[in-house]
């Protein structure tokens, strides 16, 4: 398990009073989380313990009663191996999963899910809730194209489904969304940051009295779905517009989309590079990189967010060049942003970079020494343009850059063998947020 952290409230140098302060929550040994929608709301706002949560990290732990589809936990998530693809031109999910567990009507569910991408312009996933049986049941159907079988709230009653609302915005094949239906008596609203755009209102709203209590899940109509987390809280919820957590190794190498040297896993607790490949000193960027499968949220860009890493440490050696880099951005291994921590300091590294078509610039100089062989805590804030660099808890660099704003997280060396500790990334999308306690 992570050590948890004690929640720590911070105000930027640059932005101190600009917008609401949020807090770091206690980091939670899970695969993937997300927590969107809410924000200014009527009614009442609560933030309790979670009736359900499902980070979909260990198979034991999940009980969802599968339907058709072949559903599987696989690297990290939770998804159909095989498809039925015969949905097509009807409402209603070929596909089905829901978990064991029902709930009351009164209601924030929240998930990250992702569609398969294929060839069509009709790739969809579901939100399923009020779960009876496989002719029983609410959903929120999202698409990459819209008509009055494919985006909207829907109701399937005795086998014949009806759309109650229409959802008029696209999600994109292959890319993660996070999504979330509230539903407060016969009111039912869904958020999400569909079209790359943040959820600053609801997608939907409907009201029925259908099937007040139920299970909930997860389907689609034709085509292969993938679900990164699954959480249920009574009531409704007053985490920010949208916020995206994910930490930990222990999906091992199987959690990682890019990796260039030898690494070693340690459960939930660390990444270590113990075979380094060493040819990248003299120049801007990293020969040796573990960068995390969960990238952006959004499929056009990524908002704020805070990338903190605990137990950094840069395996000492007889050089004076020992270091350790913080990637985030990233692209692919020509396309990402990095924070360079080193025992020493030239215009290659100790500092804030950019490789862009593998050509690698300095935005800020770092002029802290780290020292090699002992631990260090080193924390990330992005909002918007602006780059804010703590290391143990001190700002040592900032800068201002509008390049690679969706991507991926990770880890890496110019030169040197690493070890990479405990993390949390937590993401929030831009419009109103809500003070978390």
């Amino acid at each position: 398990m992570h050590r948890a952290r004690s929640n720590r409230v911070t105000t930027h140098p640059a932005r101190s009073g600009s917008r609401p302060v949020l807090s770091t929550a206690s980091v939670l040994a899970i695969g993937a989380a997300a927590l969107v929608g809410g924000g200014a709301t009527s009614g009442a706002q609560t933030n309790p313990t979670p009736i359900i949560f499902q980070g979909f990290d260990l198979p034991e732990a999940v009980p969802m009663e599968d339907g058709p589809g072949g559903w599987e936990i696989s690297g990290g998530r939770y998804g159909t191996h095989d498809p039925v693809r015969s949905g097509a031109g009807a409402i209603g999910n070929s596909n089905l999963t829901v978990h064991a567990g029902t709930v009351g009507r009164d209601v924030t569910i929240d998930a990250v899910l992702e569609a398969e991408r294929t060839a069509g312009a009709w790739d969809d996933f579901s939100l399923v809730f009020g779960y009876q049986d496989p002719d029983n049941y609410l959903y929120a159907g999202f698409n990459e194209t819209n008509d009055a079988t494919g985006s909207g709230i829907f109701a399937v009653v005795d086998g014949v489904g009806t759309e109650l609302a229409d959802i008029d915005a696209g999600i994109v094949g292959g890319s993660s969304f996070a999504v979330r239906v509230v539903r407060d008596g016969d009111t039912i609203e869904v958020w999400g940051g569909l079209d790359g755009n943040p959820p600053t209102s609801p997608l939907a709203t409907a009201t029925t009295d259908l099937f007040p209590e139920g299970k909930v899940g997860f389907g689609s109509r034709n085509n292969a779905v993938f679900a990164n987390h699954l959480q249920v809280t009574d009531g409704r919820s007053s985490r920010p517009v949208a916020q995206f957590s994910d930490q930990g190794f222990g999906l091992g190498s199987e959690g990682v989309v890019d990796l260039a040297g030898g690494w070693a896993f340690d459960g939930d607790e660390s990444a270590e590079l113990t075979d380094p490949i060493t040819s990248g000193a003299g120049s801007i960027g990293n020969s040796n990189l573990a960068v995390r499968r969960v990238g952006s949220l959004y499929a056009d860009r990524q908002q704020d967010f805070r990338f903190i890493v605990e137990d950094v440490s840069a395996a000492a050696t007889a050089s004076a060049w020992d270091d350790v880099s913080i990637v985030f951005g990233h692209r692919d291994e020509d396309n990402y942003l990095y924070v360079s921590l080193n025992e020493s300091n030239d215009a290659t590294t100790s500092g804030i970079f950019a490789v862009v078509d593998g050509v690698g610039t300095e935005l800020a100089d770092i002029d802290v020494a780290i020292e090699a062989g002992a631990s260090h805590e080193v924390r990330v804030d992005r909002w918007g343009s602006d780059i804010w660099i703590y290391l143990d808890d001190r700002l040592i660099a900032e800068a201002e850059t509008d390049l690679l704003t969706e991507g991926r997280w990770g880890f890496g060396t110019r030169n040197g063998a690493a070890t990479f500790g405990a993390h949390s990334v937590d993401v929030w999308a831009a419009g109103p947020a809500l003070d978390t306690p």
